[in-house]
């Protein structure tokens, strides 16, 4: 079976692009530019191949998912938090026109699923919720940003499609993922944290990341891309619902990760202020705000299993930065 991702050079899709090949699935790589790893990666695995395109323009995809037989779409690609504030415009036709796309060429082509990443940021700040916790249930109020609108706007056609036309479209609320393959915007803030500390031997934890009652269920992004093809080729009886939260199955923050570190990394060198309330771009997101978003239902009705954690995930990291980042 032959599976498209979309945003394949992006951080988690070269991470599930190696998850399908391992699995044995043939991959369509489809992007508009491609990094020298999915290059090299296609010269030397006859079943990766790779597409130029842009998902805009719906000729395109389709014509991708004609000429490989594909049978299911994980599209990842997207403008993120800071690049969706700065251009909104184009958010609205990469975000919201993309993802379209992606669900109507399933339509036309009578696609098995679709897999959509959403983001936690859908839900906007905790201080719109009388909620410590909040699962897939809790509908978004307010999404504060034009990435988090866009987002909402997805969730909103991906019901629409799975409930008037019977697509089984199937969105990924992913509350994020850390790890290497990322160091700009939001969360590549945190991951070149992590970068310094095990390339310089000392970094300082970023304001944004230094609320102390923080919730994060952020993924290693080996475990995010395994959660994302997991989701993509799980049994259709077992998917109950339109949209499942991706996340760890525990919460954790800065804290928890510094004391990783210090196990890992002994004689790495810390600067750390703790912060007693969230930043303000912090304070727009769930979970580094403080709100839990509970990803059970990942694991109990889809059946995924986290592999890497914290310790586990900083391990791989060191070992990814040493081998194709130094």
């Amino acid at each position: 079976m032959s599976v498209l991702v979309t945003g394949a050079s992006g951080q988690i899709g070269r991470f599930v692009i190696d998850e399908l090949l391992s699995r044995g699935y043939d991959v369509v790589a489809f992007d508009v530019r491609f990094d020298p790893y999915l290059v090299s990666k296609s010269k030397s695995n006859d079943k990766l191949k790779l597409v130029s395109g842009d998902i805009t323009d719906i000729e395109e995809v389709l014509n991708a998912v004609k000429k490989y037989n594909t049978k299911r779409i994980i599209h990842l690609a997207a403008l993120v938090l800071f690049e969706s504030r700065i251009r909104p415009l184009k958010a609205i036709k990469v975000n919201i026109l993309g993802a379209l796309n992606m669900f109507e060429v399933a339509r036309l082509m009578d696609l098995e699923r679709v897999v959509y990443a959403s983001s936690e940021a859908v839900l906007g700040s905790p201080s719109d919720y009388s909620l410590k916790v909040v699962n897939e249930d809790v509908h978004p109020l307010t999404p504060p940003e034009p990435y988090s609108i866009t987002k909402f706007v997805d969730e909103s056609f991906g019901v629409f499609y799975r409930d008037v036309y019977n697509v089984d479209v199937v969105g990924a609320r992913l509350t994020s993922v850390w790890g290497p393959g990322r160091y700009t915007g939001y969360t590549g803030q945190f991951n070149n944290f992590l970068r310094e500390l095990i390339l310089k031997g000392s970094a300082k934890v970023p304001e944004d990341f230094a609320y102390t009652e923080a919730k994060l269920r952020w993924l290693y992004v080996r475990d995010g891309a395994r959660a994302f093809a997991h989701v993509a080729l799980v049994d259709k009886a077992k998917v109950r619902r339109s949209i499942y939260n991706i996340g760890s199955g525990s919460s954790w923050n800065v804290i928890n990760m510094l004391n990783v570190i210090k196990e890992v990394l002994p004689n790495a060198k810390v600067d750390f202020t703790p912060l007693s309330k969230p930043t303000e771009n912090s304070s727009k997101i769930p979970g580094p705000a403080g709100l839990d978003v509970d990803c059970s239902r990942l694991y109990n009705e889809l059946g995924f299993e986290e592999k890497y954690g914290l310790k586990g995930g900083l391990l791989d990291m060191i070992n990814y930065v040493m081998n194709y980042e130094k």
